[in-house]
């Protein structure tokens, strides 16, 4: 699978080499082209309306783009993942900061879901993804908890299998975080889902 790798603005640490060091494809989101360079990687693409940074002066590829338009420059990119015909999109530096942004990514998440793109969002302590319809494997992870959520109104028809609080044929809904804190109990976690979109979130241990 072709693989994207996306800095948005937020510090990236030299931890998560393991995301790009495979990439096929690396854009910068703004302030992201300086996140990549500060860890020792040049973007394939730059791009953004730099409000928040200086115009890179040596990138490979450059995109300006207006300040006043629909899409953040974090979702820009991510539409030129998918025109290079990627499977795969990984957005670091995406998470923490101001709300808002953090939110929007977060919804593209759920975008990229409907595109059949594998994507995630990570930093150090968590990485969230978007499961759809169908059974899911999640290798488990030693100290990490494994949470879910709706993406929406509800996902129906929710089983959890191989964690410490199992459920079946269950209701996850935006009113109540049932989902918040499992942990896991074997090599890999089963996820199935009937009906809906689910947040899966893998968060560190403090």
């Amino acid at each position: 699978m072709k693989k994207c790798v996306i800095f948005a603005g937020r510090a990236v640490s030299p931890a998560l080499e393991k995301y790009w060091k495979d990439a096929d494809f690396i854009i910068a989101a703004d302030a992201g082209y300086e996140r990549a360079r500060a860890v020792g990687v040049t973007p394939d693409l730059a791009l953004g309306d730099y409000d928040s940074s200086p115009v890179p002066q040596d990138a490979r590829e450059l995109i300006c783009l207006p300040a006043e338009k629909d899409d953040t420059d974090t979702f820009f990119a991510v539409k030129k993942a998918l025109e290079k015909g990627c499977e795969q999109v990984v957005l670091l530096g995406a998470l923490g900061g101001r709300m808002d942004h953090t939110m929007a990514n977060l919804q593209t998440l759920i975008f990229l879901q409907e595109q059949g793109v594998r994507a995630w969002a990570a930093d150090e302590a968590q990485e969230i993804t978007v499961l759809g319809e169908g059974v899911h494997s999640i290798p488990a992870r030693k100290g990490w908890y494994l949470s879910f959520f709706s993406c929406g109104e509800s996902a129906k028809g929710v089983s959890l299998k191989g964690v410490k609080y199992p459920l079946s044929n269950a209701e996850i809904t935006y009113l109540w975080p049932v989902g918040v804190s499992n942990e896991f109990e074997e090599p890999e976690a089963q996820v199935s889902v009937l009906e809906g979109k689910l947040y899966c979130m893998l968060c560190k241990m403090e």
